[in-house]
């Protein structure tokens, strides 16, 4: 793990609020850093380089019920919420949460988030995600997961003495990841900017966030390694469908 920076916690506040209000100002991280507003690299945790990541993707709105397995994420969320680039719907159950998302996904077609603690929260919305990955819609699921450390049972993690049993629960659902390793988030947003956005099928992406990887620090961190959004491009397939559905309607 990088060693956290000797930082006082207003001194961190004030750079996430720095970085928020200059986004805020120019419209987008993109703009942001092409007016010189933000370096191209930055020292920063997981959890905002994670939401600066998903604004990249389009998702402006999380639907949480926050515990101790998703505090670091709040935080963040708290700070971006204020400078009015993410709005945070605090719900009163996780599977009253995913099936919000899943609905303005449906209805709006507007990318979301759901973020939940650590154990049974993420399990009831794991059991709601059945809605988005049965009827094709695209939303993303922050789960708190039990830290990498192994050092035992971590109060509401599976018990058994095994590694990984929730990601085994989330890939049987389907498109998963575990961020074990902080810089390896990039890809961990590319994979879910496939399933999230996939042009013909897309469904639930679940990214699982081990409580000590989420406050780990990033020094120098590019920026430019963050994924912009999935768009499909149309192609032989689309038009093919266009022109079947005109030739059955007008059968």
């Amino acid at each position: 793990m990088i060693p956290f920076p000797t930082l006082s916690r207003q001194a961190l506040t004030d750079a996430r609020s720095g970085r928020a209000a200059a986004i805020a100002r120019a419209g987008s991280l993109t703009a942001a850093r092409d007016q010189g507003l933000i370096p191209q690299r930055v020292d920063l945790t997981l959890s905002e380089a994670l939401v600066l990541g998903l604004l990249q993707q389009g998702v402006r709105t999380y639907f949480a019920v926050f515990g101790h397995g998703s505090t670091e994420v709040g935080e963040v969320l708290r700070i971006y919420q204020e400078s009015g680039l993410v709005r945070v719907l605090a719900v009163r159950n996780e599977i009253e949460a995913s099936h919000a998302a899943a609905a303005l996904r449906w209805v709006r077609n507007e990318k979301a988030a759901v973020v939940t603690s650590i154990g049974p929260g993420a399990l009831q919305a794991l059991a709601a995600s059945l809605v988005p990955a049965s009827d094709g819609l695209g939303v993303w699921y922050l789960f708190g997961d039990e830290t990498t450390e192994d050092e035992g049972f971590n109060m509401q993690q599976i018990p058994k003495h095994e590694q990984g049993l929730f990601l085994r629960l989330a890939t049987t659902m389907g498109a998963a990841y575990t961020l074990h390793t902080p810089l390896a988030l990039p890809t961990a947003l590319r994979r879910g900017a496939v399933a999230v956005g996939h042009p013909t099928r897309p469904g639930p992406f679940y990214l699982l966030l081990p409580m000590n990887t989420q406050a780990e620090w990033l020094p120098d961190f590019n920026l430019d390694e963050l994924p912009g959004e999935i768009e499909a491009a149309p192609g032989p397939a689309q038009g093919d469908y266009k022109e079947a559905a005109h030739w059955i309607h007008e059968a």
